[in-house]
C-alpha cells in the first residue's frame, strides 16, 4: 500500500491548511438541514437552521442536536428546556432562508405554516415530521453544546394523494434538493 501521509494535513504541523482541508471536507458532505424550534419563558419563539440534529435512541426516544452557543435562540433552548426539530422540504427553501439569515430574524414565523403544538412549540405544517422534545442533557464542546431532547411527541406530515416533497439537504455550503427519478417502475437517485 501506498505511503500517502504526507498529503494528509496534520493539526500540529500546520493548523492553518488542517483548517482549510476540514472545512471543504465538511462542506463535502451532503447532510440534511432542519428548522429547530424553542420558546423563552415570555412565549416569544425563536428557532435557527440546524445540520447537526440526528435521531439518538428509539428504546428511548431520544434525539440529538448541536447548537452554536453564539445562536440568538441558544438561551431560550438553555431557559425553556424544549424544542421541536421540524425537517424541512425542499418546498421550504424560502423559510429555511429566514432562519439562515439576522437580519430576518424579526420574520421567521410569519410563515401561514406555523401552528402551535406540544409544550407551546411552534410545528412547520409543511414539515415531512416534527419532534417535540425536553432536554434531559447536554454537553459543551467547544463553542457549541449538544443536546439530548427526550422525544415526548411527533407530528407526521400526511401526503395522501399528494406527491412526497424532495427533503432538502446541505452542501457545500448550500441548501440543495435531494431529487429521484423513476425509471422501469424502479425509484434511483439522480
Amino acid at each position: 500500500m501506498p505511503n500517502t501521509a504526507s498529503v494528509i494535513s496534520h493539526f500540529e504541523k500546520n493548523q492553518a491548511e488542517f483548517g482549510e482541508k476540514l472545512r471543504k471536507g465538511f462542506r463535502a458532505s451532503a447532510i440534511s438541514v432542519s428548522l429547530l424550534t424553542t420558546r423563552d419563558d415570555e412565549g416569544r419563539y425563536h428557532g435557527l437552521a440546524v445540520t447537526s440534529a440526528a435521531p439518538l435512541s428509539m428504546s428511548l426516544p431520544s434525539i440529538m442536536v448541536a447548537v452554536n452557543q453564539s445562536a440568538s435562540a441558544y438561551p431560550a433552548i438553555q431557559d425553556s428546556c424544549v424544542f421541536c426539530l421540524n425537517h424541512i422540504t425542499s418546498d421550504d427553501m424560502e423559510l429555511l432562508d429566514r432562519f439562515c439569515r439576522s437580519d430576518m430574524r424579526a420574520s421567521r414565523f410569519a410563515s401561514y405554516a406555523w401552528r402551535c403544538g406540544l409544550h407551546g412549540l411552534p410545528y412547520l405544517e409543511t414539515a415531512t415530521s416534527s419532534f417535540f422534545c425536553r432536554v434531559i442533557g447536554s454537553h459543551d464542546y467547544g463553542d457549541h453544546t449538544v443536546f439530548v431532547g427526550k422525544i415526548e411527541g411527533v407530528w407526521l406530515k400526511d401526503h395522501g394523494a399528494a406527491r412526497d416533497p424532495a427533503p432538502l439537504i446541505w452542501m457545500n455550503g448550500a441548501p440543495r434538493r435531494l431529487a429521484e427519478h423513476e425509471h422501469d417502475g424502479h425509484r434511483r437517485p439522480s
